[in-house]
């Protein structure tokens, strides 16, 4: 598991540790310890809150990463797909002079 951990320093992955599920980003790996950031959401408040943890290595039960996030509101989707649109013509008008 240290290894799979250590692949993802500086980056953003979803992590089970006992049984919650954590959106962090690693911090490092040393011995068999991990050390992470996370950030929670009081809604009452409308306050972040950003932590940092340190667990052992044995304690994540799972990992999870996230390849692609699309959304599902048609507006949204739309401007989405021209933006990619807009990026591939203009790469490839680059290409092409």
């Amino acid at each position: 598991m240290k290894s799979i951990l250590q692949t993802y320093v500086e980056k953003e992955i979803w992590l089970l540790i006992r049984d919650k599920w954590y959106f962090a980003t690693i911090i490092g790996v040393v011995d068999d310890l991990l050390w992470f950031k996370h950030r929670t959401h009081n809604k009452e408040t409308e306050e972040d809150t950003l932590w940092e943890m340190v667990v052992k290595t044995s304690e994540v039960i799972a990992i999870d990463k996230v390849v692609s996030v699309m959304s599902r509101k048609p507006d949204v989707f739309m401007s989405r797909l021209l933006e990619a649109d807009n990026t591939t013509h203009n790469h490839q008008q680059e290409h092409e002079k």
